[in-house]
């Protein structure tokens, strides 16, 4: 028997037809949306009968204005028939504030951290998961930043402005040597021809003392001179004006 994407929705519709509200085609991309209650057996038949055994990614999707709220997205590939299928769940009710989803880290143990991402960044509790925790956000953290209601900018916060968005007009207190660029309300301010940087340089960052005083013990053993790093605001070489050509890259515009 092939197995492809149309095929397998079929045979999920037949074997379980309580566990489908819809199914949709699109592009030649299959998905289905199923009832959260049903997920994991289907889940597991898919992995074990129909050779769906690589789970891709879990996400979901915020829809403040509709009840339920919330897609649950999973994203599987059947490697050995070298095909593709979405499912998906929607929870949350009205001023539900953390809808539920049972895991499926039982049938693909690689949805553990995909899971806590989406528990972490949309505050969907996945039941039964073994280690339900923030893997991107401070664990004293106490919103979902991919929620439609979440404030683009951030939050202000006080000291130590922990997780959150410092203040346009705030020095965030690390001092001079890390150059910080502070966010204003203009945008970034960078040091776009890296006049200041060299190759054992942290980006935007001073050179550190010890990169001025470390020798060369290479060159020091050979007797060699040093040879210059080029920049863009330094000449290339001495005979670059006898061969007509620029002795300074244009600035950028």
């Amino acid at each position: 028997m092939v197995i492809t994407a149309a095929s397998t929705v079929e045979t999920v519709r037949s074997k379980f037809p309580q566990a489908i509200v819809d199914t949709v085609e699109f592009r030649d991309e299959q998905t289905i949306l199923l009832k959260p209650e049903n997920l994991v057996s289907v889940c597991r038949y898919l992995k074990n009968e129909l050779q769906y055994t690589f789970l891709e990614t879990v996400t979901a999707v915020d829809w403040p204005e509709r009840v339920p709220r919330f897609d649950v997205v999973y994203q599987l590939h059947s490697m050995p028939n070298r095909c593709y299928l979405r499912l998906k769940v929607r929870v949350g009710e009205r001023r539900e504030q953390h809808p539920s989803v049972p895991t499926v880290t039982g049938v693909w143990p690689g949805a553990n951290w995909y899971e806590r991402e989406v528990y972490d960044l949309f505050g969907i509790v996945f039941s039964g998961h073994p280690d339900l925790r923030r893997i991107l956000m401070p664990a004293d953290w106490t919103t979902h930043p991919l929620r439609k209601d979440y404030p683009l900018s951030g939050f202000d916060l006080p000291e130590p402005y922990w997780g959150g968005q410092v203040p346009y007009n705030t020095d965030p207190g690390v001092g001079d040597y890390y150059k910080q660029t502070l966010r204003t309300p203009e945008g970034r301010e960078l040091n776009e021809n890296r006049s200041d940087v060299n190759s054992s340089q942290e980006p935007g960052t001073f050179a550190r003392p010890e990169d001025h005083e470390a020798p060369d013990t290479l060159s020091d053993s050979l007797d060699l001179p040093a040879t210059p790093v080029p920049s863009r605001n330094r000449s290339f070489r001495q005979d670059d004006a006898s061969k007509g050509l620029p002795s300074r890259l244009p600035e950028p515009s």
